[in-house]
């Protein structure tokens, strides 16, 4: 990329891309907000283009999002931005996001949670959230080394198929991940779990088609787990 297609990318007032990883956190549940830096990045190195070559595309990695991890602290529906500020003489904007805080789960170290969260006329996402019981281990492997992990009583963590189809919908991009904590219950006693968190994006085609979502389009869903269809009219 040369510095003249970079010139005329500065040459406009950017408007920057300001996001947050769920349209609906709990309460304290940490979620990221990202902001793509693309153009401030570029304007920061633009004097001084002319010594070096660039040797990447602008945009094609992670490190071109500033992120910050938080915990949202109120419940209901928040907004954040627009954002603005100048460098270098070139004023930033970014677009404005909205997002509803709802309350925590409650104090459990085994259970499995689904959300439909509506995002716009034609688009929402599937939360999957899920706590598998676990226990802290101890081996002593030496005089000198003693192993400390934690341990689930399975790690089958249930989310969509990776292979799928939904009548009337397109998408089905989204993340998956797990991660250990733990949760103080009402009698005072500590509870481990390993934590599955999944999040699906979804575009309606036709908002006048009853679109359901059934059982079958899920692995790992637990054999005592009473699924309710999802349905979007």
């Amino acid at each position: 990329m040369d510095s003249h297609l970079i010139d005329s990318m500065l040459a406009i007032p950017q408007t920057l891309n300001l996001k947050i990883s769920s349209p609906q956190p709990r309460l304290k549940e940490k979620v990221e907000i990202s902001l793509d830096i693309n153009y401030v990045r570029a304007q920061i190195f633009k004097t001084e283009i002319g010594k070096f070559e660039v040797t990447e595309d602008i945009g094609n990695s992670n490190e071109n999002l500033l992120i910050m991890k938080v915990a949202a602290l109120v419940k209901g529906k928040q907004s954040m931005g627009p954002l603005s500020f100048t460098m270098n003489g070139t004023k930033y904007t970014t677009n404005k996001i909205e997002y509803e805080v709802i309350e925590s789960l409650p104090k459990v170290d085994k259970g499995l949670w689904f959300r439909k969260v509506v995002t716009s006329d034609t688009t929402f996402c599937i939360i999957i959230e899920q706590r598998i019981p676990a226990n802290s281990k101890v081996t002593k492997i030496s005089e000198k080394e003693t192993k400390y992990w934690t341990e689930p009583t399975h790690d089958n963590i249930c989310r969509f198929k990776n292979s799928y189809s939904i009548d009337g919908l397109d998408g089905g991009d989204g993340a998956t991940y797990s991660d250990f904590g733990y949760t103080i219950d009402d009698k005072g006693l500590r509870k481990e779990y390993m934590a599955g968190y999944s999040i699906t994006y979804f575009r309606i085609k036709d908002k006048n088609k009853k679109i359901t979502i059934t059982k079958d389009k899920f692995e790992n869903l637990p054999a005592d787990y009473k699924f309710e269809n999802i349905i979007m009219q």
